[in-house]
C-alpha cells in the first residue's frame, strides 16, 4: 500500500500554503496576552443567523468532492455537506450513517448496517447502493488519488444484501473496521454521482451548497430534512485564505466571526477587542510535533543513534521557543489523544549519555539532513533548533529547508535522514499502518510488525490494547519517531461563537451545530 502526498497531508493535519510568523495584530492594535479559553461544544448557540468562519484554503484546487479536496477548508466544508459512515469521538468510532460494522470471526470481512430514515438533499432515501457506489468511486483506478482504503478493503468485492446492509471483504484482517472507516473520513455520496458542482454536490448532511467559489468562499444553507440534530445557523459562510495571519485579520476587521488554527504569535499577543478571545481546543486535542528518522540509511539504522537523538533534546526549550509555551513536551510517540495511546513520561535530557552513544556508533562522521518545509507553523524553526541541539552531542546535522510544493517529493524522502512531521489524534491502527507503508518512515523490526498485525486484526478490545502497548514499547525503546512536543490548536473568535465541535482532528472542527450565542 503506497503512501501518497495527499495521505500524508490529511494524516498530519497540515495547513496548505506558506505560514508566516509575524503577527498582524500590531497593525490592528495590540491586545492583552491571556490564557486561551477552552472552546467546547457546551456553549449554546441561538438558532438562526449567519456564522462566518475563515480556514486555510487550497486556492483553485479546492473541491466539493469530499475525497479530492485536502485543504482544511475542504474538509470542514464537506463535513457538513456529506455525512460520514462513522465519525471519531475521543479516538473511538461513533455511528453516523452506519450503525454497525460487524467483523467476521477471521476479520476478513464485515457486515455494514445502515441507519434508516436518512434522506438526501433532494429528498430521496439513502440506501446501501449509495454506499456501494461510494466505495467504488473511492477505489476507481482512474482517480488521480485512489483511496488508501484499497489497502484495507476489497472494494470491488462489496455485496449489497438489502436496502440497509452490505458485506465488505477486507484484504487484511480488521478487528475494528468502524475505526478504519472513521479514520479515513469516509463520506457517502449519492449513487451515480461523478461530478461535484453546487448543483450536483448532493449530500445527507445538515447543510447544502448555495454557492461555491474555489479559493474564495462557500455559502451553505441549513437542510431542515437532516436525520440528526438540525443545523443551528441559517447560513454558514466559509472564507478561504492561504495566509494564517489573514485568517486572524479577518476576525479582527469584522469580516469573520471565527478563524481556525491561528499562529502562536497571534495567541501570544492576545485578542484585540473586548468581544474577541483566543480559544484552545483543549489538552486532549493537542498535535504531536516531531520527526521521523529514516532507518534505511546511516546513521539512524543504528538504534544507539536513534536513542542519542531522544536524549539530546531539550524539549522544554523547544516548546517555549516554537510553541511560545502553548503546548507541553512530547514522549516520542505520535497519536496523542487516540484510543490506547501510551501516556508515558517524556525522556529526560542527558547530553553526556547522548554524546557517548554517538561516539560508540561512530555517527559523528555521517552528515545528517533533516528535511523541512513550513507546512505547519513552527516546522522550520523546530528543525533549526533541533539541529543545534544535536550538534552539541556530536552529530553533523544540516537542515534541508525546502518549499511547500516539493516537501513530499518521493526521491527526496528516500535520501533524507529525517523529516519534520506533525500528527494529531489519528487512530493508532491507521497511523502506524501509514508509517509502515513507506520504507523511509517504517521501522523494520519483527516484534513491531507482529504487534502491528495483531493490533489491526484483533477482535477483542483487550487484545487490541495489549498489541498497541507492545507497538509503543518497541517504538519508545528503539523506534524512529521523535515527538518533542504537543502543540495546542488555537483559534481567534468572537465571544458569541458557540457550538464548535471536534470530530477527529481539532484543526478541522465540525460546524454542523455551530452558531452565535
Amino acid at each position: 500500500m503506497g503512501l501518497s502526498r495527499r495521505d500524508l497531508l490529511r494524516a498530519a493535519g497540515l495547513t496548505l500554503g506558506a505560514a508566516g510568523t509575524a503577527s498582524l495584530l500590531s497593525a490592528c492594535g495590540a491586545g492583552t496576552a491571556a490564557t486561551p479559553v477552552e472552546n467546547t461544544a457546551r456553549r449554546t448557540p441561538k438558532p438562526g443567523g449567519r456564522l462566518r468562519a475563515a480556514f486555510t484554503g487550497g486556492g483553485a484546487a479546492e473541491s466539493l468532492d469530499p475525497f479530492t479536496g485536502q485543504a482544511p477548508i475542504d474538509i470542514v466544508r464537506n463535513d457538513v455537506i456529506f455525512d460520514a459512515l462513522f465519525s471519531l469521538d475521543n479516538g473511538k468510532a461513533t455511528p453516523r450513517l452506519a450503525l454497525t460494522a460487524e467483523p467476521a470471526a477471521d476479520g476478513r470481512s464485515f457486515v455494514l448496517r445502515l441507519r434508516e430514515g436518512v434522506h438526501w438533499h433532494d429528498g430521496s432515501p439513502l440506501t446501501a447502493r449509495d454506499v456501494a457506489h461510494t466505495f467504488r468511486y473511492l477505489g476507481a483506478p482512474e482517480r488521480a488519488f485512489p483511496s488508501e482504503l484499497t489497502g484495507y478493503l476489497d472494494l470491488a468485492g462489496i455485496e449489497v444484501r438489502d436496502a440497509t446492509t452490505l458485506r465488505v471483504p477486507t484484504v487484511r484482517p480488521l478487528g475494528d473496521p468502524a475505526l478504519v472507516l472513521a479514520a479515513f473520513l469516509v463520506k457517502v455520496i449519492k449513487d451515480g454521482t461523478t461530478s461535484f458542482t453546487p448543483a450536483t454536490a448532493i449530500g445527507t448532511g445538515p447543510y447544502r451548497v448555495a454557492a461555491f467559489e474555489a479559493g474564495r468562499e462557500a455559502r451553505l444553507t441549513r437542510f431542515d430534512g437532516h436525520w440528526d440534530i438540525k443545523g443551528t445557523a441559517d447560513e454558514l459562510v466559509l472564507l478561504s485564505l492561504t495566509d494564517p495571519q489573514a485568517k486572524a485579520n479577518a476576525v479582527l476587521t469584522g469580516q469573520a466571526d471565527y478563524a481556525a488554527d491561528i499562529p502562536f504569535t497571534t495567541a501570544k499577543t492576545g485578542a484585540s477587542g473586548a468581544d474577541l478571545e483566543v480559544r484552545t481546543a483543549g489538552a486532549r486535542n493537542r498535535v504531536g510535533f516531531g520527526f521521523v528518522l529514516n532507518t534505511t540509511i546511516a546513521p539512524f539504522n543504528d538504534p544507539r543513534v536513534r536513542r542519542a537523538v531522544r536524549l539530546a533534546l531539550d524539549r522544554k526549550a523547544l516548546v517555549d521557543g516554537v510553541f511560545l509555551g502553548f503546548g507541553v513536551p512530547g514522549n516520542d510517540l505520535f497519536g496523542y489523544g487516540a484510543a490506547h495511546f501510551s501516556e508515558r513520561e517524556a525522556p529526560r535530557q542527558d547530553v553526556d549519555a547522548a554524546r557517548r552513544l554517538v561516539t560508540e556508533a561512530g555517527a559523528g562522521r555521517v552528515p545528517i539532513t533533516i528535511r523541512s518545509a513550513e507546512y505547519e507553523i513552527g516546522f522550520n524553526a523546530s528543525t533549526q533548533l533541533v539541529a543545534e541541539q544535536l550538534k552539541a552531542v556530536g552529530l553533523d546535522v544540516r537542515p534541508d529547508i525546502v518549499g511547500v510544493a516539493e516537501f513530499y517529493d518521493p526521491a527526496a524522502i528516500t535520501t533524507a535522514n529525517a523529516m519534520t512531521f506533525s500528527i494529531g489524534a489519528l487512530p493508532l491502527p491507521v497511523l502506524y499502518a501509514r508509517l509502515a507503508s513507506n520504507p523511509a518512515f517504517a521501522l523494520a523490526d519483527p516484534e513491531l510488525s507482529a504487534a502491528l498485525a495483531t493490533g489491526l486484526g484483533a477482535l477483542d478490545e483487550t487484545a487490541r490494547g495489549a498489541a498497541w502497548a507492545r507497538v509503543q514499547d518497541v517504538l519508545a525503546d528503539r523506534g524512529n519517531t521523535v515527538v518533542w512536543g504537543l502543540a495546542d490548536t488555537l483559534s481567534l473568535e468572537r465571544k458569541a461563537v458557540a457550538g464548535i465541535e471536534v470530530r477527529g482532528l481539532a484543526k478541522y472542527p465540525y460546524l454542523g451545530h455551530a452558531g452565535l450565542a
